[in-house]
């Protein structure tokens, strides 16, 4: 048996991974998703080989001072080869490599212990909700376009902790409808960007409030608004306890075993701001 561990080189690379992120159900991890982190780093896509033929994939992504490790998947003919270890090995020295030594990533229960084995740390629980809030509009309410983005990636970058321009950029292109901010006298208060995955799956995250929960619920009803009767997810850090809380009052409900959010030699926690309400992923903040 000859296991090669090479990056994405081409097209049917990335058709590969997405057609692993469909076996696993992963309704948000589309075509277009995985594309994305290609465009990003091409280098961080990492892709396994078994005697020629693709059996497993892992992402890493590099911030400045962060990065992350996710899409990490083998497929089932090829589990327990020693193939994710690899992969997650290769992954971790990639990003290292780089100078980047906080590394996050969001881990289902049972890989937890691979993880904790290459030094992982829980932080908390990457909470998951799902359904719909009230439907109301706002007249303070606006669509991002590209007019708007750089005022809001100079806030982003101060609560987030990290550029992440070339997602958030590409929030905007590949999903115009689903991406808002809410403005008064006082400025931009809150934004969130949306995403589009398979048989209509809208997720919602990154989701920023600069002020009182109450104005950046607002935002959320406007955005139920204008998707109209359609439920959607949203991923929250458990420790944002006042983002739970109006999230579970307003309908959305907690999805059984979430994943847990996890850390290498960090110092601080990326996202970790009362301010961010809803994450997009710890590759995409």
């Amino acid at each position: 048996m000859t296991i090669i561990i090479r990056s994405f080189e081409s097209r049917a690379d990335v058709l590969f991974a997405e057609s692993l992120t469909q076996k696993e159900n992963w309704r948000s991890e589309t075509i277009q998703e995985i594309n994305i982190l290609f465009e990003y780093d091409p280098s961080g896509c990492l892709i396994a080989e078994k005697d020629n033929q693709p059996v497993g994939i892992c992402i890493a992504t590099a911030y400045k001072n962060n990065g992350s490790i996710g899409e990490l998947i083998v497929s089932p003919s090829a589990r327990r080869s020693g193939i994710g270890h690899q992969l997650m090995s290769i992954a971790i020295q990639y990003l290292q490599n780089k100078g980047i030594r906080q590394i996050y990533l969001d881990a289902v229960l049972k890989a937890v212990p691979l993880y904790e084995g290459f030094g992982f740390e829980k932080i908390t629980r990457s909470l998951r909700f799902f359904g719909q809030v009230p439907a109301i509009s706002s007249p303070d309410v606006f669509p991002i376009t590209l007019n708007e983005l750089p005022a809001i990636l100079e806030i982003d970058q101060n609560v987030f902790g990290e550029n992440r321009s070339f997602f958030l950029k590409k929030r905007i292109q590949n999903y115009p409808h689903l991406n808002y901010y809410l403005k008064n006298n006082q400025g931009i208060q809150s934004y969130l960007f949306g995403r589009q995955g398979r048989g209509g799956w809208i997720t919602v995250g990154p989701w920023i409030n600069l002020q009182t929960a109450e104005i950046g619920l607002s935002l959320l009803h406007h955005f139920q608004y204008q998707i109209g009767n359609q439920p959607f997810s949203m991923g929250v850090l458990a420790t944002n306890q006042s983002a739970v809380q109006i999230i579970v009052v307003n309908g959305l409900m907690p999805q059984p075993d979430p994943p847990i959010r996890m850390a290498l030699n960090t110092q601080e926690n990326l996202g970790s701001s009362y301010q961010n309400y809803a994450i997009g992923s710890p590759a995409k903040g």
